[in-house]
Formats: C-alpha cells, structure tokens, sequence
C-alpha cells in the first residue's frame, strides 16, 4: 500500500514570528514594492513544492500497527525538522532579496 501523507500541521509559534521577522526585514523596502519582494520569496518557497509537505511511505495492511505508530511518529520529527530548516531558509532569502533590492 502506497500512500502520500500531508503534513498540515501549522508550527503556531514559530509562524508569527516568522512572518514578523519578514515584516520587519520589509520595513526599509517601500511599500509598492514589498509585494515584488514577498512575490519573489513566494516564489522560492514553491520551488521547494513537495519536499517539505509531502512524504510516501509503502506500508501493507497487514504491517504491525505500533511499527505504523513509529514510522508516522518518525515522519512527524522528520517534517518539524524540514518545516525548521524551511524556516531558515525563508530567513536567509528575505535577507537576500532585501539586500539586493537596496543595492540596486
């Protein structure tokens, strides 16, 4: 049995602060174009598409159902993992495209 497990779980604490941290990195940046920056950090989270929100996993029916408990136990701390380095990651690009746009 093949299947895909959405991971929609919503991280509530770091969430707010992320988006303040982008907030606050988009203060400098005029606001016509603060929607050309959050579009183009957008852009690099989609890039990332399934990795982060998606995971296949091949269990039988008949597979003992506390090894099922551990394998989605473990996909669980997999995906907190991959949602905080997703995390980072947004960090460093807002960083970035925040950067280049005073350069320029």
């Amino acid at each position: 049995m093949s299947e895909i497990i959405q991971f929609p779980l919503p991280d509530k604490q770091q969430k707010p602060d992320l988006e303040v941290q982008i907030d606050n990195m988009l203060q400098s940046i005029p606001k016509r174009d603060r929607d050309k920056i959050r579009f183009e950090l957008i852009k690099t989270i989609d890039s990332y598409d399934a990795f982060f929100t998606e995971w296949t996993l091949n269990l039988s029916d008949q597979d003992d159902k506390q090894l099922k408990k551990q394998i989605y136990d473990i996909a669980h701390q997999e995906h907190d993992r991959k949602m905080r380095m997703l995390g980072d990651i947004i960090k460093l690009k807002i960083r970035a495209l925040v950067a280049e746009y005073q350069r320029q």
